[in-house]
Protein backbone atom coordinates (compact mmCIF):
# COMPACT_ATOMS: atom_id res chain seq x y z
CA UNK A 1 0.00 0.00 0.00
CA UNK A 2 1.23 3.45 -0.77
CA UNK A 3 2.01 6.00 1.88
CA UNK A 4 -0.54 8.37 0.35
CA UNK A 5 -3.30 5.85 1.10
CA UNK A 6 -2.33 5.93 4.77
CA UNK A 7 -2.27 9.71 4.68
CA UNK A 8 -5.77 9.78 3.21
CA UNK A 9 -6.95 7.30 5.84
CA UNK A 10 -5.39 9.39 8.60
CA UNK A 11 -7.02 12.53 7.21
CA UNK A 12 -10.44 10.84 7.07
CA UNK A 13 -10.07 9.63 10.64
CA UNK A 14 -9.14 13.14 11.77
CA UNK A 15 -12.19 14.53 9.95
CA UNK A 16 -14.43 11.94 11.57
CA UNK A 17 -13.06 12.69 15.02
CA UNK A 18 -13.61 16.40 14.45
CA UNK A 19 -17.19 15.77 13.32
CA UNK A 20 -17.74 13.53 16.35
CA UNK A 21 -16.59 16.36 18.63
CA UNK A 22 -18.96 18.80 16.86
CA UNK A 23 -21.89 16.43 17.17
CA UNK A 24 -21.15 15.78 20.83
CA UNK A 25 -21.21 19.52 21.48
CA UNK A 26 -24.47 19.93 19.56
CA UNK A 27 -25.96 17.01 21.46
CA UNK A 28 -25.06 18.65 24.77
CA UNK A 29 -26.64 21.93 23.70
CA UNK A 30 -29.79 20.18 22.52
CA UNK A 31 -30.08 18.23 25.76
CA UNK A 32 -29.75 21.47 27.70
CA UNK A 33 -32.43 23.16 25.60
CA UNK A 34 -34.70 20.14 26.01
CA UNK A 35 -34.28 20.23 29.78
CA UNK A 36 -35.11 23.94 29.78
CA UNK A 37 -38.24 23.33 27.67
CA UNK A 38 -39.28 20.51 30.00
CA UNK A 39 -38.99 22.90 32.94
CA UNK A 40 -41.02 25.54 31.10
CA UNK A 41 -43.67 22.95 30.28
CA UNK A 42 -43.87 21.86 33.93
CA UNK A 43 -44.26 25.51 34.99
CA UNK A 44 -47.02 26.07 32.43
CA UNK A 45 -48.82 22.93 33.54
CA UNK A 46 -48.64 24.14 37.15
CA UNK A 47 -50.00 27.54 36.15
CA UNK A 48 -52.83 25.87 34.26
CA UNK A 49 -53.63 23.68 37.24
CA UNK A 50 -53.59 26.71 39.55
CA UNK A 51 -55.87 28.61 37.17
CA UNK A 52 -58.31 25.73 37.01
CA UNK A 53 -58.38 25.47 40.81
CA UNK A 54 -59.01 29.20 41.10
CA UNK A 55 -61.77 28.98 38.48
CA UNK A 56 -63.42 26.17 40.44
CA UNK A 57 -63.32 28.26 43.61
CA UNK A 58 -64.85 31.23 41.83
CA UNK A 59 -67.54 29.01 40.34
CA UNK A 60 -68.40 27.61 43.79
CA UNK A 61 -68.66 31.10 45.28
CA UNK A 62 -70.85 32.31 42.42
CA UNK A 63 -73.11 29.29 42.84
CA UNK A 64 -73.37 30.03 46.58
CA UNK A 65 -74.29 33.63 45.86
CA UNK A 66 -76.88 32.57 43.30
CA UNK A 67 -78.36 30.11 45.78
CA UNK A 68 -78.64 32.91 48.37
CA UNK A 69 -80.34 35.17 45.82
CA UNK A 70 -82.79 32.44 44.86
CA UNK A 71 -83.72 31.89 48.49
CA UNK A 72 -84.81 35.54 48.85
Amino acid sequence: MELSAFNRLEQKIEELLGRLAELSGENGELRSRLEQKDQELAEMQQRLSDGEAERDQVRARVEQLLAKLESL
